[in-house]
């Protein structure tokens, strides 16, 4: 009788123990709203008690069924939570602590004849004034014993040396573009690259406008962030995608910037103009320190997805809810890793709202060439999908399917966020389902001129400096507790 009155008071100090385990697992997490970690400790405690109380009284019959059952039931939940709440930890940390500590530029040696590397130690290498990172570039191919390298400041010139040397990023521009220069006669005869550092830290300098800071109490830090999302296309090469995302943690709002791919502004770090697309291709940085500078404001971290992470985030959650303006028939097909249209049938979009999957929002977020604005209205599209996917993530329900979307798409981005800082933010939103999510986008106008690839002429979209400046007062507004309304 003793003997079996003890290992009942085992039982109930065995799954007490996973109760408490499974009760600061969660808590441990940090994603779940105080309000919410009571109630599942109240659940929790509340069934240990009731099938404590029935297994100890020493009943049979119903009585020691209710207590068992409840047990079993208890065992079920307390190991369910302790595996979830160990995997979603497992997901933050690797999910957030991927930011990357340098990126990699690609180089090919071109030419018409087959010539292997020993052949090239005799030959003069052409290159570009604009190749990136040239230094470097140059280095990597002393290890080779080439040495003799002859600068061109126009790709006509260069193009018809006998070797030349061209970034991925020249080469790959050269091949899309049909109209300038057919680098497809050459053969490749050698490929490498090299790895450049990233600082990983805040870039911009705040250069606040009077009215916006002579009105408003500036937050702490912590309180107010910025954040560049950088979407590079499937090349992996031109940045497509430039969204800057001001948070307000205090009034709970997040602002969502959008800016044209093709916007013609200045590279804050050479010193000339170019299409904000193409300066990817000189790491995510440049885009980051450029749209820094156009808006005056300090840049606290980025995220850098690319056309995949877009499908697997849009998948991962469900599917967005995307309300169209307009109805129209997208130019891009539903493919994902060529720019050849014809490989797939078009998206047929209706006005209103409709369900998309992740390849339709993908061929939603690529289209401008069906809309008389562009750009414009591309922009204003691409707002609509993050606001969405923002809308979805904010719902209680999302807070169990938050790790399978960190491991739908693991690989997909890297980050410099940390992970503390999603954490509580997934819990801001979660405590709080009522954040104001605004949008707005940077207009332009199209034209011609030179880009910084071979200093040949490209589409690019002129800033409309009015559409900046409003949008410069509404980001740095976000730094303050009592915001602009957009």
């Amino acid at each position: 009788m003793n003997t079996k009155r003890s290992v009942r008071i085992l039982l109930v100090i065995v799954f007490l123990v996973l109760t408490i385990i499974a009760g600061k697992i969660i808590f441990d997490l940090g994603i779940l709203p105080v309000k919410y970690l009571v109630r599942i400790c109240e659940v929790l405690f509340i069934i240990n008690f009731i099938a404590a109380f029935c297994l100890l009284i020493n009943k049979k019959g119903v009585v020691k069924g209710i207590s068992f059952f409840l047990y079993f039931i208890l065992n079920i939940v307390s190991v369910a939570v302790i595996y979830y709440g160990t995997t979603a930890n497992d997901f933050f940390n690797k999910a957030f602590n991927n930011a990357e500590s340098e990126y990699k530029v690609s180089y090919v040696l071109l030419s018409k004849n087959a010539y292997s590397l020993d052949d090239l130690k005799t030959k003069d290498i052409s290159y570009i004034d604009t190749l990136l990172e040239k230094e470097n570039a140059f280095s990597e191919l002393a290890k080779n014993d080439i040495k003799t390298f002859l600068e061109y400041t126009e790709i006509e010139n260069l193009i018809v040396q006998d070797v030349i040397l061209l970034d991925n990023a020249t080469y790959v521009y050269l091949k899309e573009d049909q109209n300038t220069i057919n680098v497809d006669e050459l053969k490749v005869i050698y490929q490498f690259e090299i790895n450049i550092k990233l600082s990983n830290n805040s870039i911009g300098e705040e250069v606040l406008d009077e009215d916006v800071k002579g009105e408003y109490q500036a937050l702490t830090p912590g309180e107010y962030y910025n954040v560049f999302i950088g979407g590079y296309d499937f090349t992996n090469t031109f940045m497509d995608f430039n969204m800057l995302v001001s948070i307000n943690k205090t009034n709970n709002e997040i602002l969502l910037t959008t800016i044209p791919r093709d916007y013609y502004i200045t590279d804050a770090r050479v010193g000339k103009k170019d299409k904000l697309s193409d300066m990817g291709a000189r790491g995510i940085e440049t885009n980051m320190s450029s749209v820094a500078k156009l808006f005056g404001v300090k840049i606290d971290y980025y995220i850098k997805v690319n056309t995949k992470s877009l499908v697997g985030i849009v998948d991962a959650v469900g599917g967005i809810n995307y309300c169209s303006d307009m109805e129209y028939t997208t130019s891009h097909a539903l493919i994902l890793d060529t720019y050849d249209d014809s490989l797939g049938e078009k998206l047929h979009v209706k006005k209103g709202c409709q369900w998309l999957n992740g390849i339709e929002t993908l061929t939603v977020a690529r289209e401008r060439l069906a809309f008389k604005t562009g750009d414009n209205q591309r922009q204003k599209n691409n707002a609509k999908i993050m606001q969405a996917i923002l809308n979805k993530m904010k719902t209680p329900a999302m807070a169990t399917k938050f790790p399978s979307v960190l491991s739908a798409v693991n690989g997909l981005y890297t980050t410099t966020i940390p992970k503390d800082l999603v954490t509580s933010s997934v819990k801001d939103l979660l405590e709080n389902p009522n954040w104001a999510i605004k949008t707005q986008s940077v207009t332009g106008s199209g034209g011609q001129d030179y880009i910084f690839f071979g200093k040949t002429k490209d589409y690019v979209m002129y800033p409309n400096y009015n559409s900046v400046n409003n949008a410069k007062k509404k980001i740095q507004g976000m730094k303050y507790k009592k915001l602009n309304t957009i």
